[in-house]
This record gives structure tokens, sequence and C-alpha cells, in this order.
């Protein structure tokens, strides 16, 4: 009795479709992992045990609603009802994601996205800046009110800072938060939480704060020490590039 032969097309045609399943499965992962997928989690608001998933549209809605709660001084309770009632988030949840936005839990949340896929022009506007780098200047204005801003001139600037910085280019914005106190740390955080739940919007590459760093090229590793060389400077120079007194900002070129 003899066996019966599999068609070596049949094979094939079967080889070929599990390679094209394995294939769409890897493109439904990066694109996971990317954020591309509607309503995927593309950020992560995490205060004590409790992590809070968010879209990249929910954290720029609860990050808006977390400046104006900043702007207008409100306690976290009232910020977290404003966050609750424009976005699908539980009272719980948006609690935490409040915390995190209005400065009150430090490098508490990170997004998986920003930056951007095509580059733009290296003209500088008249106070020195490019299109991407002005528009993020008005933003936090718009964001939190009149802010106290530098890292920029007419021209654009050629020292000062660190070399290779974007400042250089046009591409970054200072926003300070002088004196170093609780309540501009505070301030520092919310608004270097917001520009990261922005980063995609805004086409964001780098956020500085505090003795941490953010970058749109490793956002799946979160918030990660910043540790320039502050040797043989004094505390109060260390301090600024700690980056203590100010949020640092870049965008993509």
């Amino acid at each position: 009795m003899s066996r019966t032969a599999t068609p070596r097309g049949a094979i094939a045609f079967v080889a070929a479709g599990v390679v094209v399943l394995l294939f769409a499965a890897t493109l439904l992962v990066v694109a996971a992992v990317r954020g591309v997928l509607p309503g995927t989690a593309d950020c992560e608001a995490t205060v004590g045990k409790r992590s809070v998933e968010l879209s990249t549209d929910e954290a720029e809605t609860a990050a808006a609603v977390s400046a104006r709660a900043v702007r207008l001084r409100l306690g976290l309770t009232a910020s977290a009802e404003a966050v609750a009632e424009t976005t699908d988030l539980s009272a719980a949840d948006a609690r935490v994601v409040a915390s995190a936005l209005t400065g009150r839990s430090r490098h508490a949340l990170t997004c998986t996205h920003g930056g951007a896929d095509d580059e733009e022009s290296d003209r500088l506007d008249r106070s020195g800046l490019t299109a991407r780098a002005a528009t993020v200047r008005r933003d936090l204005d718009d964001a939190f009110g009149r802010q106290a801003v530098g890292g920029f001139a007419p021209g654009g600037v050629t020292s000062g800072h660190m070399p290779g910085s974007a400042h250089y280019e046009g591409r970054a914005v200072d926003d300070f938060v002088r004196p170093i106190s609780p309540r501009n740390k505070q301030k520092g955080w919310a608004i270097a939480q917001y520009l990261v739940a922005q980063a995609e919007r805004l086409e964001i590459e780098t956020v500085i704060f505090d003795g941490r760093i953010w970058t749109a090229r490793r956002a799946g590793q979160g918030w990660r020490d910043y540790e320039p060389d502050t040797s043989g400077r004094s505390r109060a120079v260390a301090a600024i590039l700690e980056h203590r007194d100010h949020v640092h900002v870049d965008v993509a070129d």
C-alpha cells in the first residue's frame, strides 16, 4: 500500500502562506510599538504602583488640559476632574495622569513618539529659530502663558552651549523655571512632560530637565539619567549644565 504523495506545489504554497502570515504579524507588532495603529497605547503615566496607558490623542488632550490647570494654579483634584471630563479615563486613572502632567510626579509620563520623517529648512526666523522650534516656543506660551525662554538669538547663537548642541542650529529652546525651588521644579516637570506628550504633533526630538533626558530616538527607554561632565564647575554652573533651572527642548532637523 503506497503513501499519498504531497505535490511540491502545494508544499510551496503552504510555506509561502506561513511566510506571509509571519510578515504580517511582524508588521502589526512594529506598528503597535510605534503607535501607528488607531487607539494604540503610545504613552504611559506611572505614579507609585499604578500605570495608565494612553493613546497619542489622549496624551495630547490630557497634557493641554493639565497645562491650563497649571496656568490657573488648580489643585490636583480639580486638575484630575478636568482630565477625566475630556478623556475616557476613569477618575483614578485621570488622577495618575494629572499628577504627572501637572508636574507633581516627576518623570512619570513617557511616550514612544516624536521626531519627524522629513527634514526642515535651516532658515532661521527673526528670533533665530527654525520653523519647528518657533512653533514649540509659541505653543508653550499658548499652553502655559508667557514663558521666560532663551537659548536663541537673532542670526543664531555660536557659543554658550555644549559642542554639537541643537541651539547652534536654531532648533532648541530653553524654558527657564528660575530660581530652583520645589514650586518651580513642579512647573518644570509639568512643562517637560507636556512636551513629551506633544512630541509627535510638535516634531520634538529631545527634552531635558532636572538631570533627566527623553529622546524620540530612544523613546522606548523613557526618561534616562542625564549626566553631563560638571567636573571643575561651581555648584551653580553644574546646576545649569544638568538643566535644574530650565527645560531644554529641541526639534527634529
